[in-house]
């Protein structure tokens, strides 16, 4: 729909005229609007359509709602919210500048600026964890940098941050069992796929330290310029969360030199088992507060290298997939993982008292597995496909097991005859 279509531009929604539209997404769209006073401020108003959809429409009020208890420098201030018409819409502080995802996928930003950006957000979050509120949807998407022209310069030193979208909040304070103390059933939860805690992929009832985790996958992102599991393949990606190790900084990013302690708090910050993270928000702040700039750097200039935007979305989680997720072995693709509604995910049976974990290959086990793979693919590059019909080597193995087989079971009845005739008199 083009601005000249829309029927919300020059209409009034509880005191705000409609000016035109400067965002859109999957749930609804953003517009830039005045108010009695002739104030901008930015209005988001639900989909017409979603608008009808009771559970969308909840989580868009909840939205309001927790901003409304969130007045901090750190958090998009709200100014009002309501219903006109049938109209969902929340009027907040008008911010000029762009997300952080948008940021970073342009170019990565320095150690300094990325300690800085973590920093602010963990104001604000620490600030909505002092109200048993979790964010519950923390990334660079939901991050807004005021003002960003895109680089850093003695004009421009720093990068001021606002957290956004507490769509998915969860007031740990409403008991859960109430309607109003979740937006989805017993047993399911909320996120996205990148920055998705372990125990919100096994539907272990979560706290403040899942948005912990999240920050930490941010502060990683921002320090190594790619997450530390980024799979484009959704199933594989939730398997990373919960099995594989956080593999160390530098070993993302060739050339940067992270001071040890601070990849310490990274960790931490990344454990699979919250008893093992930071408690809140708060006490990740201080933990980063020692640091400056020179707790990395890069030894070499940055690489350009084109970003992925993949599971940075809300997504919808199938049991399969949850399912496929938490076991040990890679299952096949499933068709849900190309979708992107809001998501809901089904509870895996894990024990509350920790995650699974699984006991990484050993450096023996890892090169042996190299070199058959390279072996494969040598022979397949020389031979080329197999022909409709032709044995490949996995028939021709299991030709030579059964080979094997009978060839001992015939050895046996021959050393067995042998032995009868000893005593034959």
């Amino acid at each position: 729909m083009t601005d000249a279509d829309d029927p919300l531009l020059g209409k009034t929604l509880g005191g705000y005229t409609i000016d035109r539209r400067i965002g859109s997404g999957a749930t609804g769209v953003v517009y830039a609007a005045r108010d009695a006073a002739e104030r901008v401020v930015a209005v988001k108003v639900l989909n017409e359509a979603l608008g009808q959809i009771r559970s969308l429409r909840r989580r868009f009020e909840r939205e309001a709602r927790a901003l409304s208890k969130l007045q901090h420098d750190k958090i998009v201030h709200i100014e009002d919210f309501g219903v006109v018409d049938e109209i969902v819409f929340i009027a907040m502080e008008y911010l000029e500048g762009e997300t952080l995802e948008d940021r970073i996928t342009r170019e990565p930003i320095d150690a300094e600026n990325a300690l800085d950006v973590t920093r602010q957000v963990l104001e604000g979050v620490a600030f909505a964890h002092a109200r048993q509120i979790v964010h519950r949807d923390l990334k660079p998407a939901n991050v807004f940098l005021i003002g960003s022209s895109g680089t850093v310069s003695e004009s421009n030193p720093s990068m001021e941050a606002k957290v956004l979208d507490f769509g998915l909040a969860k007031f740990l304070s409403i008991e859960e069992l109430s309607q109003e103390g979740t937006l989805t059933r017993r047993g399911r939860v909320v996120g996205t796929p990148a920055y998705m805690a372990p125990e919100q992929i096994t539907g272990v009832s979560l706290d403040l330290r899942a948005d912990v985790y999240a920050v930490g996958i941010m502060l990683f992102e921002l320090l190594a310029d790619r997450r530390p599991f980024d799979s484009e393949r959704r199933s594989k990606l939730l398997r990373a969360h919960l099995f594989e190790e956080v593999p160390k900084l530098a070993s993302v990013r060739p050339g940067l030199v992270v001071d040890p302690d601070l990849e310490t708090v990274v960790l931490r910050a990344l454990a699979k088992d919250p008893a093992d993270r930071y408690a809140d928000a708060a006490a990740l702040l201080e933990a980063l507060e020692p640091f400056d700039g020179s707790a990395a750097t890069l030894a070499r200039p940055p690489r350009k290298r084109k970003r992925t935007r993949a599971n940075s979305s809300s997504v919808v989680l199938s049991p399969e997939e949850l399912a496929d997720a938490s076991s040990e072995d890679e299952g096949p693709a499933t068709p849900a993982e190309a979708s992107e509604p809001s998501i809901t995910a089904v509870r895996a049976d894990v024990p509350l008292g920790g995650l699974p974990s699984v006991p990484p290959p050993s450096s023996e086990t890892t090169q042996k597995t190299r070199t058959v793979t390279a072996k494969t693919e040598e022979v397949s590059r020389t031979k080329g496909p197999p022909k409709p019909g032709e044995p490949t080597w996995r028939d021709a193995g299991w030709v030579t097991v059964l080979v094997w087989i009978v060839g001992l079971g015939l050895m046996g009845a021959v050393v067995a005859l042998a032995a009868y005739a000893t005593t034959v008199h």
